[in-house]
This record gives C-alpha cells, structure tokens and sequence, in this order.
C-alpha cells in the first residue's frame, strides 16, 4: 500500500484539530471477515508540541508540513493557545467515518503560516534540542568518515581524528 505520509511529516488529525502531529510509524492492515478483505493503513503519531501519542487512520490525517520543512515550521509556530496534553494514556480515532470530509474541511490555526511571537521557553528547549541533535549528527558524520577512509587506506591519522571525534562526542554525552 501506498500512503501519502511519511516518517517525520507533521500532520493534523481528525477530532484534534488544533494540535499537530509527528508520523512515527504506520502499519498496513489486512483484514478478512465473512464479508471480504478490506486494507487500511493505521499510523502512530506523536504530539509534535507536547509528546503525547495518537493512533490514527490515514483518512483522518492531514498534511500540516514535510519532513524536511518540520524544523523551521515548529520554530516558527504558535504555541499560544495550544491544548495541554489529555495524559500519559493512548488516544485511537475510534470513528473512521469522521475523517469523510476532513479534508475539506481546514483545521483551525494550520490555514495560515505561524504568527510572529516570542519564542516560549517549549520553542527555545526545541531548538536547542535541535542544535545539539544537529551537532551530534555532525561530529557522528565526521568519524564514520574518518573510520570508513582508516579501514580503506589504513593510515593511522583517519583512526586517530575518528578518536578526537569520538572523545568529543564523549564529552558533549557526558554535559
């Protein structure tokens, strides 16, 4: 099955509207009854402001923003009057054929780009989170390359910068 949703688009659902969501996973679902097969994909979710987690159908989903453009839109967005998570529990749509006309329909507050605000604190705390995956995403970059051109050429100076980058790592770990 094909889905229009991948990992890491944020997305809108169906009955939560004024929230978004992370794509974390999706499963496609066979099902067979006396009546026939049907298939349907079902998605795990993630609140993109506060973590909580949502099982969803697709067709209760709505495309807020890509994977590739989420980190600019969160730092932008408006968390202002954002709802507080419900609790720790799991939430499923329970009524598949409230997503019928979703779609048309526009969530409140994802219809126009975020507003200028302050950054709150949650805003700064992601990005900085940010920063520091991007960092670390950096210097994890640095020393597989050193490592791949050590175990290719075998000379010592790759090996020993590999182990500089992973003594840093080490250190930005252990802050």
């Amino acid at each position: 099955m094909k889905t229009e949703f991948t990992f890491g688009d944020i997305v809108s659902v169906a009955g939560y509207e004024n929230r978004i969501f992370y794509v974390d996973a999706w499963s496609e679902i066979e099902r067979t009854d006396e009546w026939g097969v049907s298939e349907y994909v079902e998605f795990e979710l993630t609140d993109a402001i506060n973590g909580e987690f949502l099982d969803a159908y697709e067709t209760d989903l709505r495309l807020v923003c890509r994977k590739q453009f989420a980190e600019d839109y969160l730092l932008e967005y408006d968390e202002t009057n954002y709802p507080e998570p419900t609790g720790p529990s799991f939430h499923f749509t329970d009524d598949y054929s409230f997503g019928i006309g979703y779609a048309k329909k526009e969530a409140v507050g994802m219809t126009k780009g975020p507003k200028e605000t302050e950054k709150t604190a949650r805003a700064l705390s992601a990005q900085e989170a940010a920063e520091r995956k991007r960092e670390t995403d950096g210097l994890l970059d640095e020393y597989n390359d050193n490592m791949r051109l050590y175990e290719t050429f075998g000379d010592a100076e790759y090996k020993t910068k590999a182990d500089a980058v992973m003594a840093k790592l080490r250190r930005e770990v252990g802050e």
